[in-house]
């Protein structure tokens, strides 16, 4: 996942790791730094949340976990969040597409992580009846966290 605007890119492979890199502006990269999820902060844990998808459900759920805090991010980038440990939860209770949410995913799982639907089954992809569609979905930065009916 790039964001050349902020000169960042991350990247991870599922079993093995995750790390974050500066991006010059002619698309070299350096300062590979190895990244991961961080355990549920508790009391201090962070939402990382959408701007423009924001819904009463989302805000009901956080209440319920007992999160305060909120990030907003663009896209891709509030996986990036949880990702690197910089924030705990990234709650999406509504549909959208499967290739949009993909890589940021697999960037999570690679850093510690896990993403699942809103009542704690695995994301499934390929759903060409549905139009590609996903649901919903909840990022964890903690997976032990991740116990279901949200």
């Amino acid at each position: 996942v790039a964001a050349p605007a902020l000169g960042l890119l991350w990247r991870g492979v599922v079993g093995t790791s995750a790390e974050r890199f500066r991006m010059a502006r002619d698309g070299a990269l350096s300062g590979s730094e190895t990244i991961r999820t961080r355990r549920w902060p508790g009391q201090d844990a962070i939402a990382t949340v959408s701007r423009s998808h924001y819904e009463d459900k989302t805000e009901s759920l956080l209440k319920r976990l007992g999160v305060n805090a909120r990030q907003s991010a663009g896209s891709a980038l509030k996986f990036c969040r949880i990702a690197e440990g910089a924030a705990d939860i990234y709650p999406r209770l509504s549909p959208t597409c499967e290739w949009d949410i993909a890589a940021g995913h697999a960037l999570v799982t690679a850093a510690g992580g896990l993403v699942t639907t809103p009542q704690a089954s695995p994301l499934v992809y390929g759903n060409s009846a549905g139009n590609f569609l996903v649901p919903g979905f909840i990022a964890w930065g903690d997976p032990t966290q991740s116990g279901g009916t949200h």
